[in-house]
Parts: C-alpha cells; sequence; structure tokens
C-alpha cells in the first residue's frame, strides 16, 4: 500500500552548524534563525510543483535545496534542475558541503510521460550551478529524505521498498567508464583518400577492468573492439565514400554501454565532414551544446557560452585557441558587453541571476557576494546594454513575461512598469540586440513582435507585428536591424526578406553578413553572404564548410556568426563548433606558392623523417588557425599537405606559414605539393637526411626572445644570462629532426612516456668542445615531433658568455651559445 501524496507536501532541513531550520511547503519557504529565534516566510508559486518535496542543507547554512530548486539562505534562487517533473514523493537530494557537490535523483518531466519509464539515476552535481559530474544507476527509486554521514562516504535514503544505502564514499572502488574524448572529427580533404581512423581511450576512473560494449548509430563507421575491458584504446575508422553526398558535417554518437559498470557514462560525438574546393573556412571542434557566440569589440577574442557544462569558453582571434574558461549559473543562455567595453554579462534559464565578469581579469564581480539577483521568479534569458541601460528579458514563474531593468553597481534588478506605452508583457521567447553606439536596444519575439528601446528616451519608442513568427538570426546596427529572415528599417517597418534560412547576422561597414543554414533534415551545408543594406538583396552566396546548428531548444532565435575586432575572421558557430572564415572570404582565391621549407625550430633548411617543419610562402591558407587536437589533423583551415602524395599531419596554418610533421616512412628527395581551394602549388623538393638535430630557439624570458630551448634540471627554467649554466648542471635540449626512434611513433602521434621512444642514431653533445654525458636522447613524452637530449655539463665546463652547445647526430650538428659559469 502506497502512503497518500500529502505526507510529504511538506519538509524541513537544518543546516550542520544547528544555525538554520528551512523548510518547504505547497506555497510558502521559510527560514528560522535559531541564534536570532526569528523566522522569515516567503511565499511562492511554482510550475511544475518543486518537488521531490525534500529539503537538504549546506552545513554553514548558506544555501539550500528544496525540491527541484537550490536557494541562498536570502531566498534567491541561485540554481534548478531544468525539466524537472515536480514530482512530490519521487526522488531525493542531499549536499555535500566540503566536497561543493549535490547527490540528486530529480524526476523529469519526459521520464513521467514516456511509454516506458527511464530507469532511476542518481546524479553527482556541482553545488554552485548543478553541472553533472557523473551519473550512477540506482537500484530504485528514492522516496524521501535522504542523509549523508559524518564522513560523507555513505548516503542514506527513503527508497521504494525502504532504505537505500549507497557508499557513496567508495565510487572509486566501484566499476565505471569513462572515455577521454567528448568528440571525434573525422576531417576529409582534397588530400586524403580512403578510410579515416581516429582513437580514444576507455577507462576505469578507479583502474579495475570493467567490461564495456560499443555501438555507433552512423553508417559507414567501424568500431574496433567493439567490446572489451578496460583500459582499452579504441579505433573508430569511417569510410569517406559513405558520406561523399553530403554537404556540411554529418553527426552521430558512439554509445558507451555496461552491465558492470555504476555509472552511464556520455556517449562519444562522432562528427564527419568532407571539405569541398568551394566550401569556405576552417573549423575547430568544440564538444557539447553551444548556446550562443559573441566577439569581443576591444579585444582580440570571441566567447562562446557552452550550456551543457555551464561554462564561457574563451578563444584568442588571431590563434582561435583557448584562453579561459569561466564558470556561469545553471543553463547560461545569451551573453551581453557593456557600453564601456568592461563587463561581460550572461544570463540563464535556470538561474535567477545575472553573472558579471571583469573582462581585463576574468574575475567574476561579486564573487564573495551574488551576482545579479532578479526580481523573485524571473529568469534572465537574454541580456542588452545600451548607453543608458541594462536590459534583460526575462522568462517568469508565471502567465506573464517581462523585461526588467539591471543595476550592477546594486547587483539588483527591477521589471520596468511598462514598456513606453505598451505594457510590459512579452513572449516567453524574446531576444535582445544592442546596437553598437548604445542608442537602442532591439526586443524581437518568437510570436513576432518587434519593439525598440530608445537610450535616449530612456523608453521603448517604437512596436510592431510582423505578419509571420520569428525564428533564427537577431541583430542591431544604427537605424538598421534583423528578426529572423527581415531587415527593418529604424521604425521596424520592413524593408525586405531572404528565403534561406538565417542563423546569424552581423553589420559589416555598409554591408551586411548573413550566415544560412539548411533545414536540419537536408544534406547540404550552410552559406555566407553579403547583403545590401538599401534592398536587402544578397550578393556572392558562399558555401560554407560547416552548417550552422539548427535552431530549437530553449529558443527559436540563434546568434552565430560574429565579426573580430581585429578584422582577421569572421567567427561562425557551427554543428561541430565553430568556423573561422577569412574577412574577405567571397573574394577569388588564388593558387598557392611554396617558397621554402625549413625545420620548425631554427628555420634552416635540413629535415629528417618526423621533423617538425615550417613551409612558407603566399596564399597558403585564407586564415591564421592553429590546432591542439591530437593526433594532429591531415587538413587545417582550407589546405592540405601533401609528401610523395600522403597527406600528412599539419597543426598551424595561415597565408604566410603552414607548421606540419614530416612522416616517419619517408626518406631522399621526396615532393611536397600544397592543396588549397585556389588551386595546386607546385611540387617542392625535399631532401631527407636520416637525422638532421636543430635546436629550437622558441623560448622567452623576460625581455628575451627567441632563445635556445635549453632548460637547466635544477629549476625548470631555461638557460640564459642570468640563469646561466654550471659545471656538473644537468640541462635538457628541447630539439626536432633526431630521426628513427624504438619503438616507432606515427607522425601526428603524442609521444609515450612508457616506454620512452629512444632514438636510434644517438646525439654527441658538447659544450665548448667537451664531451657532455647524454643519459637520454628521443621524444619528448606527451609531445609530437620534439626531441629531448638530458645531459649533463662536464665538471670542468668551460666557462664564458657566449659557449657553443653542440648537438652531432649522423654527421649534421647543431648549435647555440649558452653563458657558463664556473
Amino acid at each position: 500500500m502506497s502512503p497518500p501524496v500529502e505526507i510529504v507536501a511538506a519538509a524541513m532541513a537544518a543546516s550542520g552548524d544547528g544555525r538554520y531550520i528551512f523548510g518547504l511547503a505547497d506555497t510558502i519557504r521559510f527560514l528560522y534563525d535559531v541564534s536570532a529565534r526569528q523566522v522569515q516566510v516567503t511565499g511562492y508559486t511554482a510550475t511544475p510543483p518543486l518537488g521531490p518535496r525534500v529539503v537538504s542543507a549546506a552545513r554553514d547554512g548558506s544555501y539550500y535545496a528544496a525540491g527541484w530548486g537550490v536557494f541562498s539562505r536570502q531566498g534567491v534562487l541561485l540554481a534548478q534542475f531544468g525539466g524537472a517533473a515536480g514530482t512530490l514523493a519521487v526522488g531525493s537530494h542531499a549536499i555535500d558541503s566540503a566536497a561543493g557537490i549535490i547527490y540528486a535523483q530529480i524526476p523529469q518531466a519526459s521520464d513521467a510521460s514516456a511509454v516506458t519509464p527511464a530507469p532511476p539515476v542518481l546524479s553527482i552535481v556541482d553545488a554552485d550551478n548543478l553541472t553533472v559530474r557523473d551519473v550512477l544507476r540506482l537500484p530504485e527509486n528514492m522516496a524521501g529524505r535522504a542523509l549523508l554521514n559524518t564522513a560523507a562516504d555513505t548516503l542514506y535514503a527513503v527508497s521504494d521498498s525502504g532504505v537505500l544505502v549507497l557508499p557513496v564514499g567508495s565510487l572509486a572502488q566501484s566499476a565505471r567508464l569513462s572515455p577521454d574524448h567528448e568528440d571525434l572529427v573525422f576531417h576529409g580533404s582534397f588530400c586524403q583518400h580512403g578510410a579515416i581512423t581516429q582513437s580514444f581511450k576507455i577507462v576505469d576512473p578507479g583502474g579495475g577492468r570493467t567490461a564495456f560494449s560499443l555501438s555507433s548509430d552512423l553508417a559507414g563507421v567501424t568500431v574496433s573492439p567493439s567490446t572489451g575491458r578496460t583500459p582499452a584504446t579504441v579505433q573508430v575508422t569511417v569510410d569517406p565514400a559513405t558520406f561523399q553526398d553530403r554537404r556540411g558535417t554529418v553527426t552521430g554518437s558512439l554509445t558507451i554501454s555496461s552491465a558492470e559498470a555504476v555509472n552511464l557514462p556520455p556517449p562519444v560525438r562522432l562528427l564527419v565532414n568532407n571539405q569541398r574546393p568551394d566550401e569556405r573556412g576552417s573549423t575547430t571542434d568544440v564538444p557539447g551544446t553551444l548556446a550562443d557566440l559573441l566577439a569581443d569589440p576591444s579585444r582580440d577574442r570571441f566567447y562562446i557560452l557552452r550550456q551543457d557544462r555551464n561554462q564561457v569558453l574563451v578563444f584568442d582571434g588571431s590563434g582561435l585557441f583557448p584562453v579561459a574558461t569561466l564558470r556561469t549559473g545553471t543553463t547560461p543562455t545569451r551573453m551581453a558587453i557593456t557600453f564601456d567595453y568592461k563587463h561581460l554579462l550572461v544570463g540563464h534559464d535556470n538561474s535567477q541571476l545575472i553573472y558579471v565578469y571583469d573582462l581585463d581579469t576574468f574575475q567574476q564581480l561579486f564573487q564573495q557576494l551574488s551576482p545579479v539577483a532578479m526580481p523573485l521568479g524571473h529568469y534572465p534569458r537574454s541580456v542588452a546594454a545600451s548607453g543608458n541601460a541594462v536590459l534583460a528579458a526575462s522568462r517568469v514563474a508565471g502567465t506573464v513575461h517581462t523585461i526588467d531593468r539591471i543595476d550592477l553597481l546594486s547587483g539588483t534588478a527591477t521589471t520596468l512598469p511598462s514598456l513606453g506605452v505598451f505594457q510590459n508583457s512579452i513572449n516567453i521567447d524574446t531576444v535582445l540586440a544592442a546596437t553598437p553606439n548604445g542608442g537602442a536596444i532591439l526586443a524581437a519575439s518568437a510570436d513576432g513582435n518587434v519593439m525598440l528601446y530608445d537610450a535616449g528616451a530612456d523608453t521603448f519608442t517604437v512596436s510592431r507585428k510582423l505578419p509571420a513568427a520569428l525564428s533564427g538570426a537577431f541583430a542591431a546596427s544604427a537605424g538598421e536591424y534583423v528578426a529572423g529572415n527581415t531587415l527593418l528599417n529604424a521604425s521596424l517597418v520592413p524593408v525586405g526578406a531572404w528565403t534561406d534560412i538565417s542563423s546569424g547576422f552581423a553589420f559589416v561597414d555598409t554591408q551586411g553578413v548573413l550566415l544560412a543554414g539548411p533545414p536540419a533534415t537536408a544534406p547540404s551545408g550552410g552559406t555566407i553572404e553579403r547583403v545590401d543594406l538599401g534592398t536587402a538583396s544578397t550578393i556572392h552566396p558562399t558555401r560554407v564548410a560547416e552548417q550552422p546548428p539548427a535552431s530549437g531548444g530553449l529558443s527559436a532565435f540563434t546568434r552565430t556568426l560574429a565579426p573580430l575586432a581585429s578584422r582577421n575572421a569572421l567567427i561562425a558557430l557551427t554543428v561541430s563548433g565553430f568556423t573561422a572564415l577569412a574577412w574577405g572570404f567571397d573574394s577569388a582565391v588564388v593558387p598557392p606558392t611554396v617558397n621554402q621549407v625549413v625545420n620548425a625550430a631554427d628555420l634552416t633548411a635540413a629535415v629528417a623523417p618526423g621533423s617538425l617543419i615550417s613551409v612558407l610562402g603566399t596564399n597558403l591558407n585564407p586564415t591564421n588557425v592553429a590546432t591542439q587536437e591530437i593526433p594532429l589533423p591531415t587538413a587545417i583551415g582550407e589546405s592540405c599537405l601533401t609528401v610523395n602524395g600522403s597527406a600528412i599531419p599539419m597543426f598551424f596554418a595561415s597565408p604566410g606559414q603552414i607548421n606540419a610533421q614530416l612522416p616517419v616512412h619517408v626518406d631522399g628527395r621526396v615532393p611536397l605539393t600544397l592543396y588549397t581551394p585556389g588551386g595546386v602549388s607546385d611540387d617542392y623538393y625535399l631532401n631527407l637526411l636520416p637525422a638532421a638535430p636543430a635546436i629550437f630557439l622558441s623560448g622567452t624570458a623576460g625581455p628575451l626572445t627567441n632563445i635556445p630551448v635549453v632548460v637547466k634540471a635544477d629549476n625548470q627554467q631555461l638557460v640564459t644570462p642570468s640563469n646561466p649554466i654550471h659545471s656538473g648542471d644537468e640541462i635538457v635540449i628541447y630539439a626536432t629532426g633526431m630521426g628513427a626512434t624504438s619503438p616507432e611513433v606515427e607522425a601526428g602521434d603524442a609521444s609515450p612516456s612508457s616506454p620512452l621512444a629512444v632514438a636510434l642514431l644517438g646525439p654527441d653533445v658538447s659544450l665548448g668542445g667537451v664531451p657532455m654525458a647524454v643519459s637520454y636522447a628521443g621524444l619528448a613524452p606527451g609531445e609530437v615531433g620534439v626531441y629531448q637530449i638530458n645531459a649533463r655539463a662536464p665538471a670542468k665546463a668551460p666557462a664564458g658568455t657566449d659557449v657553443a652547445l653542440t648537438v652531432t647526430q649522423g654527421g649534421m650538428t647543431a648549435s647555440v651559445t649558452v653563458r657558463v659559469v664556473e
């Protein structure tokens, strides 16, 4: 016999220090301050109901969880579990304050409506923003209060059959599975022929041997091994011919299952792209659900919201590499930069907070206090900053959604009493975009309503209902606006519309740039085209290497195009991450010219199998792009290189230089050829030697640059005039071009740490002509194409400010000068 639901209509919990008691009922939340003997009561409405009807408190009472919400002691909703069913008698949670985590079973609304409900699971999430750390199987549903013991290593919970006991402190000894990649990307290119293979590792974090099984939902994918035990290296092979009729990127997943593992590992996303010569842009993989894109107007960087991990990802605009990761609240939705360019604002769908960051330091403001707290029940989905006001379009717990005004100084927000002469009631899916001059903010709603806030008048002055629902791009400039597929004038009157499905739009100089995507089911890629702002007609449609993501999810609107302030590139948010497009993406292309090939260490001509090389010339690639992908890809940007007709790994490409690694199985005189959308270079012939050691000259120390990468072992710092070599010092020399190793490491792969890849042809090292003892010479562990030599300075090293440090191998010599003291 099941107990009536009314029994669990109320719940209470005390903080671990005994100072506070928190309570939850159908219409109120309350706090009892034990020392003050005072009760604070807050009335609320919630849809769905705040279930499970359980309260958990942090040890110091600074926050507590009630139902599907996490609240500050002051009553602000800090975070909530998205998609909760609101079931009162199913589920539970408990807070581990010391670890900063919450153990929670929160039934989902999608499960409640399913024909076959999903099995119960326990999520381990970060306490501040509910980012999921792991998901564990449960034998049955929790059905009431859950408690951790004093050591926080055992969780006790009321369950369907009685009491559930979970040894959460012993997870390291439990069978679990974890892949080391979130995504596997398969890039075809002009140079790539035949099957493409990528590998990843699947391990048990506790070191156990746990059984696993792998399956893919994509045709043309082979997995080996598809079953086994951890630890295992899995090779995934894709046949590009299977996808030759598809433009853009095809996505799929690799599901990991196990009857032994206590957790549910996430699937690995598979991305297959066969970029064609007429498709522009270079793609960079960024895993996760990417919700928004914004370029910094005064710094050479751009920001991407990763919604599933509650993060802002910060990228350098020149090298396109990540420079920082910022934590957000729960389910970040939109970003904005304040008019003075000093602060980044982030709105959320599952937090009643706006996070604020200092763009000069990347520090979150109000870190010891609270971010901007919204009015009770207001979720700030979209934020925009004019020269006069910061506004947020909020989803409100109730039937009327509003635009709120943000006060950054006080960290508070208030609901506008009206929108000019219009009622402050907006569609739940409303986005805001400010003009660069700070004069206005566009509000565009999915139901077709558009409004304009005038910063000078400090109110909304224009409102118009467009004939059709809106989705896709939104953007604002001085007197010109875009909502969906429609270009609007200063009075929000349509100037014209496009038939393409808009995804992103940017105003650039006197034109617009439109990024359009195909229907979600179409086997075609995206396009980018310029727009005449006088007529809304499109100019020079150009295919893009990868299509933008389809609109949907929380909002019908997408912001997927951002011109960089440096004008180095246009960044497009696309299916696998982002795509960098040349500023002149629609310019005529010309064939590449290779002028010189040198080793990447000291830029001299001698190279060997496995050497890192720099290809110098003109029109080598439209933009600057680098990769941190391992193994290195055989195509980067819009370019690929072949040696003897086979594609070779690349790690940097720019208009004037490409960095790559030579294969390990070539020797003698071989042709190198570069392929780009503009054509094919003439063959450039290389003479490969068995060994061609070259010491890297890329070191920096204070004002010193281009110094030899020679490190003293005792302090792990570069050898410089102020950090000289002493007699008997152990030093590490970093070089390339030292030839074959045992075991052999394929080009593009990182060198192993066990066993070490030792150079087959041992080098001789001398300091000022005096031999040095070499203890190791081979590939540097974890590096690609980089060798290291560990050597000890002689007992009586020759002193001087410019003493020759020489490496000789196979008749070839590399030499640099260093300072040596007695």
